[in-house]
């Protein structure tokens, strides 16, 4: 995995851009972790591969405040017998994040989508990697590092489409 990208269009861009120029973040926290693992010593026998999913939703807060949670999935498999895979670690967390919101804007739900799929994922992300390399390594595995985080603007065509290399 050398890099993870987020793709937004033009205006979803616009409309997150709306959004960041009125909140200011006031606090992350780790909400949910749940981390699964084979011994290394099996799991190391076969290369592994390593995916990562991301969802962002809005959730309940009070007036005034934008919180968002961030699902973060890290899944290490490998080729078991008959081709099929076979998760040898999973890492999950999920980080809630709060904003204040300037008091007198007020956000449309177009706009907060776009939020949500773009900067409260960015913001979460220093979390989430430091999150997932001690969970690695304390189930035994060497350091993972997760890379840089992207965020680009696509044509339509593309929307909304996150992929990791």
């Amino acid at each position: 995995m050398n890099t993870f990208t987020i793709f937004q269009t033009k205006e979803e861009t616009e409309h997150a851009v709306a959004v960041h120029q009125s909140v200011q973040i006031s606090d992350v926290r780790l909400a949910r972790a749940k981390n699964t693992g084979d011994h290394p010593g099996i799991a190391f026998k076969d290369n592994i591969v390593v995916s990562l999913n991301v969802k962002a939703k809005q959730v309940d807060a009070p007036t005034g405040q934008l919180m968002v949670e961030v699902n973060f999935r890290l899944m290490g498999s490998k080729k078991g017998n008959e081709s099929k895979e076979r998760t040898v670690f999973c890492v999950e967390c999920t980080f809630e994040v709060s904003y204040h919101i300037r008091p007198e804007f007020s956000p449309t739900a177009e706009q907060i989508k776009a939020f949500n799929d773009g900067n409260a994922i960015f913001n979460c992300w220093p979390y989430c990697r430091q999150y997932v390399q001690e969970m690695i390594q304390r189930m035994g595995y060497p350091p993972l590092v997760l890379p840089f985080l992207r965020v680009q603007t696509k044509h339509r065509e593309n929307r909304k489409q996150t992929k990791s290399k």
